[in-house]
């Protein structure tokens, strides 16, 4: 669980292009395990075997991860809000187009590089971790 935290974190820190401004939420979450998208209510288990901690992660995503939001503003500024923790991060973005790349330097400058995809109005955030990934897809709910 701390590590899923700590994920949501670094996905909130650099970023700016048009396509990106606005208040987004996160609707999808993907993993070695899972595949999970919150508004259909649609899982696919990876890895049968560990079907259990999947289920575990399930019943604790809408705390933990769906009520996360990020609003990337036209100044190249980003608010990252985590409800659960009640914690926000500010900080600055820049989105590297031609590597696909979104830079984000929060206010005490931690940086980090996600690989991301746009298609069709959705956003998806993916970030390699020590043993896997995790990618979020996120959707825009006020410009």
């Amino acid at each position: 669980m701390k590590g899923i935290l700590l994920i949501i974190l670094l996905l909130s820190l650099k970023s700016y292009s048009q396509d990106f401004i606005g208040k987004w939420k996160v609707f999808s979450y993907e993993d070695e395990i899972a595949y999970y998208n919150k508004t259909k209510d649609f899982i696919i288990y990876k890895n049968p075997t560990r079907k259990d901690e999947a289920e575990s992660f399930k019943q604790m995503s809408e705390i933990i991860i769906f009520s996360v939001t990020y609003t990337f503003e036209s100044n190249g500024k980003f608010i990252n809000d985590f409800p659960a923790i009640g914690e926000t991060v500010i900080g600055s973005f820049e989105v590297d187009k031609s590597n696909k790349k979104i830079v984000m330097i929060d206010n005490e400058g931690k940086k980090d590089e996600l690989k991301y995809s746009y298609n069709e109005g959705i956003l998806f955030l993916e970030m390699n971790m020590e043993t896997g990934y995790i990618k979020l897809g996120l959707v825009k709910v006020s410009k």
